[in-house]
């Protein structure tokens, strides 16, 4: 011990008091002792000052040392008594241990073994200590501790800790048998396996571990965890001690996670058909049947989003039998479905009861999950019960509909695209026809003239002849090209990867570039289409070297999101920069006026974009940007 033991020695004979204070001075043990003639002065300098351990003879005037004990457990419960007699007595020592006395020493072995008094207070006092260490563990454990029998109801014969708050029956009615663990708290469904896992885990040994529900006073339903152990056999019962804490939160995170697992799970499954589906129409469909197949509700169903109002356009199988037809919702009607789709909010109504209202008061749902899916369509669930659906049901639905909004706006963002496809296949198909009639009626005058043309030139002689050849010709040349920008300049095929360097050198060496040399710095890959995109290099080249010189360097190289390509030719003007892409218009006399015209309606249909500037060596530079590489 650190500090000396406290002790309050108590004897009607003043010169005993001297003696005990001998006998503890010779023990290692340090001691403060106190001796009190009276049990009256005794209790009174309890009730001044502590003490680890009371020493009382037996044997006096006013009460005897069992009475002194007896008030002594009513106010200091804790407090270790040792009761001396003159002699061995065993009358007077069975009545001091039912008494709960916790040593008994007679005179006589004091005399003749002085050390036996220190021992066995320094004992008493370290059991006290043990014990109130071992109390207060405990009480700050999470549940009881037992000690019971195996019988049929588990009679209990102790129970420590914090029972109260875990089956809410305090200690002593399990104890007193008002109460018992098989009948009254193990859960009606779970007793008969309780029982069996039990004797199935001690048949291979002393122990056993097992998980099982309870059913508390207040009738809550509780998960709880049971350690338990064999200790000993008496009167051919089983004699078991063990630890059992509350594994509520435990089980409910576990039925969370799995929840959580199932809703993953269904998520990958309807996400794999979203990816198929090509309408709204479809995809609602998919939803639906994915909602009901990992989620318990009675009712839920898509409403789409169109022209200000909200469609439904597929409903469970479930909810078609509580809602013959479900409503369309808009600004015009006052509805809880409507509110939410504009705020983008998800809504958690507990009870139909607080929105008096709402859209339909006839309606058979008392509580609903309203979830917007963005910009294009609303999800309802519903459920017959009021206050259905938890926050943690609201977490995995909003975890559904974060997937479902991304699938519509795929969706959306096809439909927008095949439009625009067919858009500009009609706008191809009008352009291609109308080309076709122009061709025809421009090139039947034509064959005429050239035809008379050459029957001139048999019956005369004349420079004027060459001078009109010329013409047609050059109206011929003006046809074709305007057929190319018509059919080919505003579409573009089927896309693939496109290796820009390959590309150009392919280019380079099918336009006629004299002494011209070029330099490319371009190895990045993207999708085109690769013979539209040669168009846009075969006539930037040709241009490059028509309006240069034959000794012209052309330099292709990549930037942050395109590419270009640059001469060191004379360059553009800067305020001739956008007529140069518009039809018709050229610099030199025998020029068509279609070429940059194309390259502009070939690159723009790729989603890029083309811009004319000086290039470093102060010729012309020619930026496509919008480009996404590989």
């Amino acid at each position: 011990m650190f500090r000396p033991i406290r002790v309050i020695h108590v004897d009607d004979r003043p010169e005993y008091g001297e003696i005990v204070t001998a006998y503890l001075a010779e023990h290692d043990e340090p001691f403060t002792v106190v001796t009190k003639t009276t049990p009256n002065a005794a209790l009174e300098t309890l009730a001044e000052e502590p003490f680890d351990c009371l020493v009382t003879d037996y044997e006096m005037p006013e009460m005897d040392g069992l009475e002194l004990l007896s008030v002594v457990q009513r106010r200091y419960p804790d407090l270790p008594v040792i009761l001396l007699t003159a002699k061995g007595n065993e009358s007077i020592a069975s009545d001091a241990i039912a008494a709960g006395v916790t040593d008994y020493i007679p005179k006589d072995d004091l005399t003749e073994s002085p050390a036996v008094l220190a021992k066995r207070i320094t004992n008493a006092v370290e059991r006290q200590a043990y014990s109130r260490q071992f109390e207060t563990l405990v009480e700050t454990l999470p549940g009881v501790v037992y000690r019971t029998r195996e019988t049929p109801e588990w009679d209990t014969e102790f129970v420590g800790g914090n029972c109260e708050s875990l089956i809410g029956y305090p200690a002593d009615a399990l104890v007193a048998g008002e109460v018992t663990w098989g009948s009254d708290i193990i859960h009606p469904d779970d007793r008969a396996a309780v029982r069996e896992a039990v004797d199935s885990q001690l048949e291979d040994g002393d122990t056993f571990e097992l998980t099982y529900r309870i059913v508390t006073a207040d009738g809550d339903e509780k998960w709880v965890n049971e350690h338990g152990q064999q200790v000993a056999i008496e009167d051919g019962e089983g004699i078991f001690e063990g630890f059992i804490t509350d594994v509520t939160a435990l089980k409910e995170n576990e039925r969370r996670l799995a929840q959580y697992s199932d809703t993953l799970e269904g998520l990958q499954r309807t996400t794999r058909r979203l990816l198929e589906a090509t309408t709204p129409e479809a995809a609602a469909e998919i939803v639906v049947d994915g909602l009901e197949s990992a989620f318990a509700f009675d009712t839920a169903g898509v409403w789409l989003a169109t022209d200000d109002q909200l469609e439904p356009i597929a409903q469970t199988e479930r909810g078609q039998s509580l809602i013959d037809e479900p409503p369309t919702y808009s600004p015009d009607t006052e509805s809880l479905s409507w509110t939410a789709f504009e705020e983008g909010a998800t809504k958690r109504i507990t009870t139909m009861a607080d929105y008096p209202d709402r859209a339909n008061t006839e309606t058979p749902i008392s509580s609903e999950l309203i979830v917007p899916l963005g910009e294009y369509a609303l999800i309802n669930i519903g459920s017959t019960e009021p206050d259905a659906f938890s926050e943690a049901d609201a977490e995995r639905v909003q975890l559904w509909a974060d997937t479902v909004t991304e699938a519509f706006a795929r969706i959306d963002q096809l439909q927008r695209l095949k439009a625009r496809e067919d858009e500009l296949t009609r706008q191809r198909d009008r352009l291609d026809q109308f080309a076709s009639v122009v061709s025809h009626d421009l090139r039947n005058p034509i064959n005429v003239a050239s035809g008379r043309l050459k029957l001139a030139a048999d019956d005369c002689d004349s420079d004027q002849l060459d001078v009109i050849d010329r013409a047609l010709t050059r109206m011929e040349e003006l046809i074709d090209d305007a057929l190319l920008l018509a059919r080919q300049g505003q579409t573009v095929g089927e896309t693939e990867p496109v290796a820009l360097a390959d590309l150009v050198s392919q280019c380079w060496g099918t336009v006629a570039t004299a002494d011209a040399t070029i330099e490319a710095d371009c190895d990045v890959t993207f999708q085109a289409d690769p013979s539209r995109l040669a168009d846009v290099f075969e006539n930037l080249f040709r241009n490059a070297v028509e309006h240069g010189d034959e000794n012209a360097s052309i330099t292709v190289a990549t930037t942050d999101d395109g590419f270009y390509i640059a001469d060191d030719g004379s360059g553009i003007p800067e305020d001739k920069r956008e007529q140069i892409f518009e039809t018709g218009y050229s610099t030199n006399r025998d020029g068509t006026g279609f070429g940059l015209a194309i390259v502009r309606e070939i690159i723009e249909a790729h989603g890029w974009e083309i811009s004319v500037g000086d290039s470093e060596t102060g010729g012309a530079r020619f930026d496509i940007t919008g480009v996404a590489f590989e």
